[in-house]
Order: structure tokens, then C-alpha cells, then sequence
């Protein structure tokens, strides 16, 4: 039954109507077992019953009808047991229940399957017989993989609104994209041209196609300025440095050449931009770096600008008016488009494409407008209704009822209220009242300029991404390129610490010039062991770093991704040697290179135990929260099959936390969180409670944790984990700290409840 197997399952994917798909599956099943009737029975959960939404052999009439309450007859016995039940006379099972409407009473047999995405049961898949016997082993199998394929469709269309009539109002979910919630008007947008809509063609003046080209590229560039003074003008001149990459790209010799090429071999210009990008829109969207990935939208917006002004060469700039506040909604969300709409008329933006890596998101977090991306939803039935976009929790809520608004309403006010508190200890101390001194560093380097500004409210940056200037060329920056970049890092924070992690690309964050395959690249060449293998590289960026530091004296190194005692030694080694080749080279200018302290990043768990061996090698180590999550539990958090088991206050993570530490103590090394646990609210109590009294996250972060750690005391947070640390339950430990939290009246800093109920 393998063939038959395959066959249903390509048919019903491939099926764009869930309807459709069920009913396809129903049929081709109820043949390919030689049974008398299949079914499917969908779980209704505010109507707590499942209703029959498809048959082949029962009653057509039955079909949308035909109901069985949760808990009732065999089809509710499967939903609660979520296991498979072969009976060989149905009838005489004490659960049975009879659908007088479906005409079920010549059936006897009965084999059911549950449907289970994620663990949540969507329905029950059954196929009957007439006469009395029981269904064998190869039936079983086969009916239970056509119920875990047909549990996939059901999840995609209910997520695809395929089901949503168009009064329908419920809550839509994705990613949290930038915090906050804002309610306003749907505003779908459209692109006014699209690469798959440009048909390509070729024509025979070559000269004349070049010279359409140099006139788009420079009015292009006009535009793309124009957008980032505008952001400039509106006090959001951090985010200028996104629109850097659009016009990195357009004024890339490389990128503008393969154009050039394209028309000389007889396209058109339009043609010839369509044929590069999609080129390269496959290879950045191929990749598995969620950062490089989100690059090939910005290779489509900037591609589809050009081919517009291509179609419409003697149009001005478009310009968007609109008559009141609006959400943005949108296929793909681009930095262009955000320039496009006045700030005071942007109050959220809801993406289908994209990610927190995306350009849009970033954007939105630096604007500070609510955002929510990959909301897989057909986007011209939300045209004009009413939304709540839920930037804490990733989610949409459409057309909500009355309850939902005020309690929205409610949050929206408490972060107002929040706001107002945070700016109140902006240039205070991070003091707890117990008097324990707090250090609260910066994570930068997201964009190469978004986070370097001089801020009063850090005490320096706790952890600077170097990737970042290496991501956003066509090849390795030069020793002379870094020192600028570095330089300008460290003179911004003067008389403060800048920890500057090193190269930490390969694998999953590929250079688009240095591309890896590999089938796992969470386990594969990057950080340390890449750079260790290229010590061409390395070496040059340990220079640029002491070159950049002479006079600031506020440098220290950070190696990413250590497996092992070798490569910290290695790194030492090469650490020395830069720095007497620097300081020979510059020994006769003002001022002399201080040797900066060396440390690594705790992300790899075979460190944990080498860390009495560590700390004779290293001046400090940093936990990296992150990688060390998922390493220790196995679990890849972008991947939403088992998201949800990435869980940063799981027993064995606390435990690893509370070693790291301890042991830090005991040899007398400085020790920092730099994941994104320091910039949780609860994470940072439990840290605290730990001993950690060094903290560095996202800009975003820091005023809020600032306030936790002013209206606590350490001394009541170790006792509250001293008295939890027997207790082994998931959970336990994040419900008891943010009940300290709203004990003192700070349940709003826990970013709201989650969704209310519609």
C-alpha cells in the first residue's frame, strides 16, 4: 500500500482548499483500504464537540451537520485517549453512540485515528466496515500516517484563514517582531509591480538600455536618501544605517556589473534587473543564517523599485497618503515602505514574510511600533478591520470583541505607565536596595551603527558583534576598514568597558563570499573553529582591534563557540603575537597599546566541565544563554515543531547557570550573561539570585531590567531560589519570581497576559 500511500499524500499537500483536501483524502482512502467508509471528524473547540466535515459512505446530508460532543461516542474517545482504536464490532462497545442522521447502521467494524499537530488534537480520522472483523497491523500504520499528513494541512489552512468566512474574528498568530500592542484599521498594501510579474524580453539598442539604467540608478539613489533623511527628521537616525545596505547593494560594482552583463547579451533593462535579482534573491533565500536570509528582501524591494521606475521612468517619487493611524499589512514589509507612510500615521505593521532578523523588524523595534511577522493569512480579507497587533506574543487578533479591546486597552495603558517609570531611572544608578552595585552592559553590533551610540544608561557594551561588518560586504574588510569601524565603537564608549567578540560566522551565519554547506551547521565549522583554521583572518582582526583601542584603553576580547582548553591556548598565542607586531609597528606614536583581557563565551556545554582548567588560560568568560539552551536541551528554537520545549528556566539550565557561577567565584574570574535571559525580566531576578551581578542585552532592554534591579533585594531573591531549588517541576521556579515581581506591584513588567479569549 506504499504507492497508494505516497499518492494521497501528494494529492491532498498539494490541495489548496482544505475542503478540497479532505474530501480527496476521504475517497482515495476509502479505495485504497477496500473499506466501506471513510471519515473525517474536525475538533470544534468553542462548540467542545467535532464535527463531521467529510465522508465517503456515510450520509452526504451529514456532512457540516452531524455532531458528537467532546468526551461522547468512540470519535470523542480517540480525542481524549489521542491513540488509535481497532474495534471488530463497534455496536458493542460501551462508549458507542449513535448518529441517527449519518446512516451508519449497516457499519460494524470501526478503525480511528487521532489527528495531532503539536499536540493538539484537530479531529479523527475513521474508515468502517460492514462486516465484523479487525483491522490488521498494516491497516493501522497506513491510517495513522495518513492522519499525522492530513494533521499538517488542517494546521496550515486554520493558520492560511481558508476556513475564515469573511465576519470571521478570532486570533491569527507569528512571531514577535517588535514589542507593544497597538489597535488601528487594517491597511493592506500592494506593490505596484512585483519580479514575477516582468516579463522578460530582449531588444537591440544595448546603448539605449544602459543609459535607461544609469537614469533609474541615480533616481533610485535620490529616493533612498531622501527616505533616510526622513527617518533622520522623525529622531529615528539610528535606523538610518538599514537603508546603508540598500545602498551598499546599489552601488555594488559586483551586483550592478552582472546587470550590465545581462543587457550586453540583449535584454532589456527591466528584463535583465528581474533576471539578477531572482538570481540572488534564491541564493540569500536559501541560506540557512536567518540574517542572510532576510537579505535576499532586501535584494526584491530594492530590484522591484528599479524595475517600477524602469515602467514608470517619468513619474516623481510615490508617496502615500493616508487620512488617519493605520496597521500596516503587507505580504513583505520593507525599509522603503516603512520611509514611505508618515511616522505619526504608522501605529503597527503585520508582515506575512520575514523575521526578527528582517530589515522591517528591526526597524519597528527602533521606531517603536508593535510588529508581528509570518502571519500566514490570505491578507485581502483583513482590508479595513479592526486589529490588535500583540508584539509581545507574536500574535493578531481580528475584530475583537468588546472584552478583548478594554483589556488591551488596559495594557496599553500599563506600558505607558511603564514607559514613564523606565525614563525616571535613566541616568540612575543599577542599584538594588539591598545596595548590591548592578552593571548593565550593551549587546551591539545588530547593524553596524543602530547600537554604538554613547548611552548614559549602560555602563559599555557587554558584547559587540564583529560579524556584522563582515556580513555587509563582497569580501573580508580590510585590517585598515575594521580599525575605522572598532574605532569608532570604542571612542563612543570612552572610559567604559567594550567587549568585542571575535569572528563569529560559519555554518549557520555564512559570508555571502565564504559560503559552507553542511547538513547541521549548529554543529558545524564556525566561531573558533573557523577563525583557528584561517589564522590569516584571525590575526588581522586581533590587530585591527588593538590598533583601534591605542588611547581608549577600554578593550577586552571575547572568543566564541570554545569546545575545548586547545583552542583557548592557540588564541592566546596569536593574541601575543598581534600584539607585540602592533605595538613594534606603532611604538614610536603617541601613546602605548594596553594587552587586553581574553575571554570566551560559555555556550558549548563541554565547558562546563573544563572550567577549573579554564581559568588559569582566561581573564573572563561570558554566558552565552542562547546556545547554551539549546544545546543542553537539544533543541533548535526556530523550529516550530519543537519550540516550545526551548525553555531557559528548565532545571538543568538553572543548574548549569548556578555551576558556571560558583566556579567563577571560586577562582576569582569576572563573569557576565550576555544571552537574552539578562534582558528578561524573571531571568535577570533568577540570575541575581544566582549571584550574577553583570548583565549585557539589547538596547531595548535596559531601562526596564535598570528598573527591576532598583525595587529589589538580593537578599530576598536568594532566599525565594533557595527555597525552590528541591522543587524539579518545569515551571515552578518562573511562576515564584514573577509572583515577587507582582507582589511589589510589577506584574505590567512581565509584558501582559497572554492573548485574552475572544
Amino acid at each position: 500500500m506504499l504507492k497508494e500511500l505516497r499518492e494521497i499524500v501528494q494529492q491532498v499537500t498539494a490541495s489548496s482548499d482544505l475542503n478540497n483536501a479532505m474530501k480527496e483524502l476521504v475517497q482515495q482512502t476509502r479505495f485504497a483500504m477496500q473499506v466501506d467508509c471513510c471519515s473525517i471528524y474536525l475538533h470544534q473547540e468553542r462548540q467542545q464537540n467535532y464535527l463531521l466535515a467529510a465522508t465517503d459512505g456515510l450520509s452526504p446530508s451529514a456532512e457540516g451537520r452531524a455532531i458528537m460532543p467532546l468526551g461522547q461516542g468512540i470519535v470523542g474517545l480517540i480525542g481524549d485517549k489521542e491513540e488509535l482504536i481497532n474495534l471488530a464490532d463497534a455496536r458493542s462497545h460501551p462508549q458507542f453512540k449513535y448518529l441517527p442522521e449519518t446512516d451508519e447502521d449497516a457499519f460494524i467494524s470501526f478503525l480511528g485515528a487521532p489527528i495531532i499537530h503539536q499536540r493538539k488534537t484537530l479531529g479523527v480520522l475513521v474508515v468502517q466496515q460492514k462486516q465484523a472483523r479487525l483491522f490488521e497491523e498494516g491497516e493501522e500504520s497506513f491510517l495513522v500516517t495518513l492522519a499525522s499528513q492530513l494533521a499538517t494541512v488542517i494546521a496550515h489552512a486554520e493558520a492560511k484563514g481558508n476556513l475564515l468566512s469573511p465576519n470571521w474574528h478570532g486570533v491569527l498568530r507569528g512571531l514577535a517582531g517588535s514589542p507593544g500592542v497597538a489597535i488601528g484599521r487594517a491597511w493592506v498594501w500592494q506593490p505596484r509591480i512585483t519580479l514575477d510579474q516582468v516579463k522578460e524580453r530582449q531588444g537591440d539598442d544595448v546603448a539605449l538600455q544602459h543609459a535607461r539604467l544609469d537614469k533609474v540608478l541615480i533616481q533610485v539613489e535620490d529616493e533612498l536618501n531622501g527616505l533616510a533623511l526622513r527617518f533622520q527628521e522623525s529622531q529615528a537616525s539610528e535606523s538610518v544605517a538599514v537603508f546603508e545596505v540598500y545602498q551598499y547593494i546599489l552601488k555594488d560594482p559586483m551586483f550592478i556589473g552582472l546587470i550590465r552583463k545581462e543587457i550586453d547579451a540583449g535584454w532589456i533593462a527591466g528584463s535583465a534587473v528581474k533576471r539578477v535579482c531572482e538570481r540572488q534573491i534564491k541564493q540569500f533565500g536559501s541560506m540557512s543564517d536567518l540574517y542572510l536570509r532576510e537579505r535576499a528582501a532586501d535584494i526584491r524591494d530594492l530590484g522591484q523599485r528599479l524595475i517600477t521606475r524602469l515602467i514608470h521612468e517619468d513619474e516623481g517619487m510615490f508617496t502615500l497618503t493616508l487620512d488617519e493611524p493605520i496597521i500596516l499589512v503587507a505580504d513583505e514589509i520593507s525599509a522603503t515602505l516603512i520611509a514611505e507612510i508618515p511616522p505619526n500615521k504608522l501605529k503597527g505593521m503585520v508582515s506575512a514574510k520575514g523575521s526578527i532578523n528582517s530589515h522591517a523588524a528591526i526597524l519597528a523595534r527602533s521606531m517603536g511600533i508593535p510588529a508581528v511577522m509570518g502571519i500566514d493569512h490570505t491578507f485581502e480579507l483583513l482590508e479595513d478591520r479592526t486589529l490588535i497587533v500583540d508584539g509581545f506574543h507574536g500574535d493578531l487578533v481580528v475584530e475583537p470583541i468588546q472584552s478583548v479591546l478594554r483589556e488591551y486597552r488596559r495594557l496599553i495603558a500599563q506600558e505607558e505607565k511603564m514607559d514613564a517609570l523606565f525614563a525616571s531611572v535613566l541616568y540612575q544608578p543599577a542599584i538594588t536596595l539591598d545596595e548590591a552595585p548592578i552593571s548593565l552592559l550593551l549587546n551591539a553590533g545588530l547593524s553596524v551603527e543602530t547600537d554604538v551610540t554613547a548611552n548614559d544608561a549602560v555602563d559599555g557594551i557587554g558584547l559587540f558583534r564583529t560579524e556584522i561588518p563582515f556580513m555587509m560586504r563582497d569580501r573580508f574588510p580590510s585590517e585598515q576598514e575594521q580599525v575605522i569601524c572598532y574605532r569608532r565603537v570604542m571612542a563612543g564608549f570612552v572610559g567604559k568597558p567594550v567587549c568585542m567578540r571575535t569572528l563569529d560566522v560559519g555554518g549557520d551565519k555564512q559570508l555571502p563570499y565564504f559560503p559552507i554547506v553542511e547538513e547541521n551547521p549548529f554543529l558545524g565549522w564556525r566561531g573558533m573553529r573557523l577563525t583557528l583554521d584561517h589564522p590569516e583572518i584571525f590575526l588581522v582582526q586581533l590587530k585591527a582591534m588593538l590598533r583601534a583601542s591605542q588611547g581608549l584603553d577600554n578593550l577586552s576580547i571575547m572568543l566564541p563557540m570554545v569546545t575545548n582548553l586547545d583552542e583557548v591556548r592557540v588564541a592566546r598565542r596569536m593574541l601575543d603575537r598581534a600584539w607585540r607586531e602592533v605595538s613594534a609597528e606603532t611604538a614610536e606614536q603617541k601613546g602605548d597599546i594596553r594587552y587586553p583581557c581574553l575571554g570566551v563565551m560559555i555556550e558549548v556545554p563541554s565547558l562546563l566541565y573544563l572550567l577549573p582548567e579554564l581559568a588559569p588560560l582566561v581573564d573572563f568568560w561570558s554566558v552565552g544563554t542562547n546556545d547554551l539552551t539549546q544545546y543542553l536541551l537539544a533543541v533548535d528554537r526556530n523550529n516550530g515543531r519543537v519550540a516550545s520545549i526551548y525553555d531557559a528556566f528548565h532545571p538543568a539550565i538553572l543548574r548549569a547557570l548556578q555551576q558556571i557561577f560558583d566556579a567563577a567565584e571560586r577562582y576569582g574570574k569576572p563573569v557576565s550573561v550576555c544571552g537574552e535571559l539578562a534582558g528578561d525580566p524573571i531571568g535577570v531576578l533568577v540570575l541575581m539570585a544566582m549571584g550574577y551581578r553583570r548583565f549585557s542585552m539589547n538596547n531595548s532592554n535596559i531601562l526596564r531590567i535598570k528598573y527591576i534591579v532598583r525595587q529589589s533585594r538580593c537578599d530576598e531573591l536568594q532566599k525565594l531560589l533557595q527555597n525552590l531549588l528541591s522543587q524539579q517541576q518545569v515551571g515552578t521556579i518562573k511562576e515564584a519570581f514573577s509572583g515577587y515581581l507582582a507582589e511589589r506591584g510589577l506584574s505590567g513588567l512581565l509584558r501582559g497576559p497572554k492573548t485574552p479569549r475572544q
